[in-house]
């Protein structure tokens, strides 16, 4: 999640990026001769002033040295994109937020299913063929497998990744691997990661966060939903889903359908007893003795927020003996603790908790399983909190615990398994450091199969301990650049070694992270105790992205005439990829969460783009390098959406529209911003913004409240100008759209569960009609964000939901499924290039894909439309 910022701007960049504290600074700028850390070695270093950054310092000793050193810093800014700090747990509020019923901050996981079994009977329509096929045809078509439809087209990014949290592999033919996306469901790939394959694109929830799979039978899988790391309702899961032939076919077990099972963190089939399942949740540990048919609770732990870990002895076949991490994203004194099972988990005993300990990762010794160990994060409030409290190790199957290796407090490199190191040794770009943690986000820990003294842990970088925890070495660089060996993406969630692995001619091992799969073929390589090289790590990592098309868009925007498309992500910033290269040859543009996008039409060197809140970038080289673009704006950036919508005018490239809890504008490309607005009414943060086609000074604002603002003369309004507003909905508008030929239609979209999902407005936005259809053609109650009018069939609408995309022929009178192809997924963002005809999605979970729009002929649109029956 962590992700480093480096522009081209030379050293200026890192100066004032750490000085804000909001990005970190990377250690491969450091001066060689800078201060290590306690246990690296090195030349004696000079006497630094205190309060005075070393790089002037070190300027005044050797001023040829130093301009050397900011050459070097240069060149590797301009080979390097932007990168910078994520933010997982406002990303998940912000997400909650735009989906909870109004009032309410948990969302209703189970009107997802509700609306798959609705989403059965509606009409099925094929943009790409043109063609519909009946509600009352559907069921009787798809039992008899129903015609090719024209398919979308998926572009990627196959390169980029996204989240993984869960990865089995079979044992009995290792190049069969399975992963986990949070938000792009189960993958398979059958040759060891040179290609992958989505499983569940059409499951009613792809949030998978853990896996399973039967040491017995390998085409038995079992998929956990929701992601339940955090005190936070947001990205809820909907039970556990189980194949029985490696992934062809998934059902949902329907004891899971409950809120027992919205988080399940961890899955475990018994070793001994293939009935018998074990799950960790947010409720504590469930057990099943009926394949998953009924479970029941038998560790609580709803106080402590569930339980994060579950791991299974395998060497023992008298009863399963398992091992129970529970707590998380507690405040003090509240602590987490270990429980075990030694009775196929029907009574636990408490082994283990100490003050200040938090979420804490579980991993066996398979070697010698009688040796386990423990990732434990803190609580304390200061500069560990979240960071690292200790590991702790059991040599008796975790029946007691000791401390292998403390955090006391000291800023030294080992202390860092859950911080940050970036940000933790930047004192040579500012006078501070950041102590940048996420021990309650990403914290996993795994044994090497061969040596049970060689021990992995992954946070925000891996680290390797050879001495069974005593002392640590780093393994991963998450700031070094891409096309080094020592290179992974940060924040790791999962850790599996080969099933061959042997230490010796097999020393594969696998990790999963924000940026997708990686893999080394060497872990057993020497890691470093050096903060300041991106190179000293000798473990190497090679990306397994191939095609794993699981990145999460929250907007994008597509070049005239289709070529080329680029999108900012939850994760993995701002990319850009294109149809001649493929959907494993795209790029980064920048980093962090990435947010809205936008490309001028006239001129394509100029591009737009952001991270959270006010962050609006703005590249005039074609994203080469990109600068802050907020001059002007004087509106607090906490008053800003975390992603904050911005919007280019289609008559004019040189006017956009940004806002907070006012509205901004601007005529010259985002020279300089001027205020358009007094305080939106209600207190609402601007959620969608429109400008009509043809007219510039129409233009359309939605609130997170419900709220639609007006103003016919938007270009002269100022900060004194109160526009005119309905409040159509009680919920947020996701988005607005004037229709193409008629600007005095205008269309908005909420996307809180219970409430009017779409609605119309033919007098600019004065009253307003819901257009959701009835019965069997009616639009499911599920969270609706983008529209877009078809320019050729205007009365043809288009909407990306939670369950993928939806199609109107009809005005909104009536609603058909348009998932030809295309994946039950998340989908914000939508977009028409007029140039190409196109219709483009920017997914939240399966990259971005498009479909040719209809071509209209002289007969109409009626004579054009094929109807497909049974």
């Amino acid at each position: 999640m962590f992700k480093h910022l480096k522009t081209a701007a030379g050293i200026l960049g890192c100066l004032s990026v750490c000085t804000l504290l909001l990005w970190g600074c990377s250690q491969s700028e450091a001066p060689v001769s800078s201060a290590k850390p306690a246990g690296e070695t090195g030349a004696s270093t000079p006497a630094f002033k205190p309060g005075v950054p070393e790089s002037k310092q070190l300027a005044a000793l050797d001023p040829v040295a130093e301009a050397a050193r900011l050459q070097k810093i240069m060149e590797r800014k301009r080979a390097k994109p932007k990168k910078s700090f994520d933010k997982p747990r406002e990303a998940q509020i912000f997400f909650a937020e735009k989906r909870a019923p109004v009032g309410e901050t948990a969302i209703p996981v189970q009107r997802y299913v509700t609306a798959m079994e609705a989403m059965r009977d509606m009409p099925l329509f094929s943009t790409r063929d043109n063609a519909l096929v009946p509600a009352a045809d559907r069921r009787a078509y798809d039992a008899r497998g129903g015609a090719a439809l024209g398919n979308w087209t998926g572009v990627g990014p196959g390169n980029v990744g996204g989240r993984i949290r869960s990865m089995v592999i079979d044992p009995a033919t290792p190049a069969t691997m399975y992963i986990g996306g949070v938000a792009g469901g189960v993958w398979k790939t059958t040759n060891a990661g040179t290609t992958w394959t989505p499983l569940t694109d059409l499951l009613s929830n792809l949030a998978v966060c853990s896996m399973a799979m039967d040491p017995k039978n390998s085409s038995i899988i079992y998929a956990g939903t929701g992601e339940g790391y955090y005190n936070v309702d947001a990205v809820r899961g909907a039970g556990i889903f189980k194949t029985t032939n490696a992934g062809t076919n998934w059902t949902q077990l329907a004891s899971t359908a409950n809120e027992d099972f919205y988080y399940v963190n961890k899955v475990v089939v018994s070793p001994n007893d293939s009935t018998r399942l074990y799950a960790a949740t947010r409720k504590g540990v469930a057990v099943s003795t009926d394949t998953g048919a009924s479970w029941t609770l038998k560790l609580d732990a709803a106080n402590v927020s569930g339980c994060t870990d579950l791991v299974v002895r395998t060497d023992v076949t008298s009863a399963d003996t398992l091992v129970a991490s529970c707590g998380t994203y507690l405040t003090a004194p509240t602590q987490a603790a270990i429980h075990r099972s030694t009775d196929n988990g029907q009574t636990w005993t408490s082994v283990h908790t100490q003050t200040n300990m938090d979420r804490t990762s579980l991993a066996i010794a398979k070697s010698d399983q009688s040796i386990l160990y423990a990732l434990v994060s803190s609580n304390a409030p200061g500069n560990w909190n979240n960071g690292l409290l200790t590991v702790l190790k059991s040599v008796n199957g975790g029946a007691s615990w000791v401390a292998v290796y403390t955090n006391l407090g000291a800023k030294v490199l080992e202390n860092m398994l859950l911080t940050n190191v970036c940000s933790a040794f930047c004192a040579q770009c500012e006078a501070s450091d950041t102590y940048a943690n996420q021990g309650w986000y990403d914290n996993v820990i795994a044994v090497d199969p061969i040596n049970p003294n060689i021990v992995w842990t992954g946070g925000i970088d891996l680290f390797r301990s050879d001495n069974g925890g005593v002392s640590w070495g780093l393994a991963s660089v998450w700031w070094a650049n891409t096309s080094l060996a020592a290179y992974n993406h940060a924040d790791h969630h999962v850790l599996v070694f080969h099933p061959n692995y042997n230490g010796d001619t097999n020393k594969t091992l696998y990790n999963g992270n924000d940026g997708g799969l990686f893999r080394t073929d060497n872990a057993r390589a020497d890691t470093t105790t050096q903060t300041c090289s991106d190179t000293a790590s000798k473990v190497p990592w090679v990306s397994l992205n191939n095609g794993l098309g699981i990145t999460q868009y929250y907007y994008g925007a597509v070049y005239p005439g289709g070529g080329t498309f680029f999108g900012g992500a939850q994760d993995n910033g701002t990319t850009r990829g294109s149809i001649a290269g493929g959907a494993n040859a795209w790029a980064t543009l920048l980093g962090g969460d990435g947010g809205g996008v936008a490309v001028n039409p006239q001129n394509t060197n100029t591009l737009y783009g952001e991270y959270t809140n006010l962050s609006l970038q703005r590249s005039i080289n074609g994203g080469t390098a990109f600068a802050q673009a907020t001059t002007g704006i004087t509106e607090a950036s906490a008053n800003f959406a975390f992603i904050a919508p911005f919007t280019m005018d289609p008559n004019n490239p040189a006017n956009l529209w940004i806002g907070g809890k006012t509205l901004w504008r601007t005529t010259n490309g985002a020279d300089a911003w001027t205020q358009a607005s007094t305080a939106l009414a209600g207190n609402g943060t601007v959620s969608a913004i429109a400008v009509a086609p043809g007219n510039s000074n129409l233009v359309a604002v939605g609130t997170n409240n419900g709220s639609v603002f007006v103003s016919t003369t938007a270009l002269s309004a100022t900060a004194a100008t109160v526009w005119s507003s309905t409040s159509p909905v009680a919920g947020q508008i996701a988005s607005l759209a004037f229709d193409p030929g008629n600007s005095s239609i205008l269309y908005a979209t909420c996307s809180n569960f219970g409430q009017p999902h779409v609605l119309k407005s033919s007098n600019r936005g004065a009253t307003w009609t819901t257009i959701t259809g009835t019965g069997s053609t009616a639009l499911p109650d599920i969270p609706t964000f983008a529209l877009v009018v078809d320019p050729n069939f205007r009365n043809r609408l288009y909407v990306g939901t939670d369950l993928g995309v939806f199609a109107s022929l009809d005005g909104g009178a009536s609603w058909a499924v348009e998932n030809s192809g295309f994946a039950n997924v998340i989908t914000e963002s939508l977009r028409v290039e007029p140039v190409s005809k196109r219709l483009y999605a920017f997914t939240h979970g399966r990259g971005v894909w498009y479909v040719p729009l209809p071509a209209k002929a002289a007969s109409g649109p009626a004579a054009d439309l094929l109807l497909l029956k049974q």
